[in-house]
């Protein structure tokens, strides 16, 4: 056995708050079928925790991250693993083709044990409701990118395209196509439904899209097929034409609604609804959607809940290591934005368990002055929207949890560690 695969994180493997916290995904790997044999190096196992704990790190280079763990176990005299070793192992298609399905376990997991967020909310029933949107990540350092119009290249101005699907619902990512290429992002979606992404195929899913998605034949296609509809912004440029102006009742489900239309699109052939929304903020919004049972105060709702995929986001870029690419290669850059959906679920089962160990009525209650603020001018004012004051099912992860983790994660698993350490960063700001 070589130097490498006895040396690799032996101080985080045993009853380590890491360990716990990876238990969920150490299970699944378990019972899938594969064999560490075929690996020289790293076991799967390790090269999964090892890059999420990277994530946790924050450590966009991989000096400062193996440099990080040498300096960690002070008996140690090599580092743990060579820089090589890892990026081979990030590199490899065979270790992907290993983490994409223990990822759609993971979710599957996630799914069926986090609270649903959106319960409460009228007339949506149990209908998936799945936010879409990419990010843009820069290129690693290695990466040496051809821009179309500079040299004839195709690499992306913007930098390496992350476009995911979010479970509103239980507040995690779902899955992740990376695009190096100068696409567009209808494009790129659209190449995942002729892969038979199964998100994309959900019946009667709810989507909730920004206003780069806005394609009236590809919606038609989804509700014909699959009973699904969408929502999104409205966009200035698309021509319509009023066929309907359509009742709105007076009640707290559509509270700032302005005024609900069918219309008719230029570039669809099915039925549309236009709907007018002034915020609690005094901005007016428009909403589009082909859904036309939906209150309309609902699809005003379910779009600004499109916003915990945007958090999704802020943490993946700004509290984990997920701004900069680790490598160049196809592979290393998926197998970065799985590790960062992995981190993610892994931390919201991890926070579950702890509430359950420390007695916690809610997860977060970091945010009940902001709640209470919200609530205050909704009752003494004219201005306000019921659905939006009365919401505290946040799916965000408080950057505290994730300092504890990074500060902590090599500490024993015990109730009071966390009852020392975690509980005062969940109930209050420092």
């Amino acid at each position: 056995m070589s130097a490498d695969r006895r040396n690799v994180a032996p101080f985080f493997l045993t009853g380590t708050v890491l360990d716990e916290w990876f238990s969920p995904m150490a299970t699944i790997l378990e019972k899938s079928r594969f064999s560490d044999a075929i690996f020289k190096t790293i076991p799967m196992a390790t090269l999964i925790m090892s890059g999420c704990l990277r994530q946790i790190l924050d450590a966009s280079s991989l000096r400062e991250y193996i440099q990080t763990l040498f300096h960690f176990d002070a008996n140690q005299s090599i580092t743990p693993i060579a820089r090589a070793t890892w990026s081979d192992a990030l590199a490899s298609p065979v270790r992907r083709d290993i983490l994409r399905p223990a990822v759609v376990q993971l979710v599957e997991l996630a799914r069926n044990s986090l609270p649903d967020l959106l319960a409460h909310v009228e007339g949506i029933g149990s209908r998936e409701v799945i936010a879409t949107d990419a990010t843009y990540q820069t290129e690693s350092a290695h990466y040496h990118p051809r821009y179309p119009n500079i040299d004839g290249g195709h690499d992306n101005q913007k930098g390496h395209m992350l476009l995911s699907h979010f479970d509103v619902r239980h507040g995690i990512a779902l899955t992740v196509t990376t695009e190096t290429r100068s696409l567009g992002e209808m494009r790129v979606l659209k190449y995942e439904e002729a892969k038979g992404l199964h998100w994309l195929r959900v019946k009667e899913a709810i989507h909730v899209v920004d206003r780069a998605y806005i394609d009236g034949r590809f919606w038609d296609q989804r509700l014909k097929l699959y009973g699904s509809t969408v929502i999104t912004r409205m966009k200035s440029t698309l021509k319509y034409s009023v066929m309907n102006e359509n009742p709105i009742v007076l009640n707290t489900s559509h509270q700032g609604v302005l005024y609900d239309r069918t219309v008719k699109l230029q570039s669809s052939q099915g039925a549309w609804r236009l709907i007018g929304f002034h915020s609690p903020e005094g901005i007016d919004y428009e909403y589009l959607t082909n859904d036309l049972k939906l209150l309309p105060g609902v699809v005003a709702f379910l779009y600004h809940r499109r916003w915990d995929k945007e958090k999704y986001y802020d943490s993946f870029k700004n509290d984990l290591a997920g701004a900069k690419a680790w490598g160049k290669s196809p592979v290393a850059i998926e197998q970065q934005a799985l590790l960062g959906i992995v981190t993610t679920i892994l931390t919201r089962l991890f926070l579950m368990r702890r509430q359950q160990d420390l007695a916690l009525d809610k997860l977060d209650y970091t945010q009940d002055k902001k709640h209470q603020k919200k609530l205050s001018v909704y009752n003494h004012t004219d201005s306000g929207v019921l659905l939006r004051a009365m919401w505290q099912n946040l799916a965000k992860i408080p950057r505290q949890v994730w300092r504890f983790l990074k500060n902590c994660f090599a500490c024993q698993h015990t109730t009071d560690l966390y009852k020392r350490q975690l509980e005062p960063m969940l109930l209050r700001y420092l």
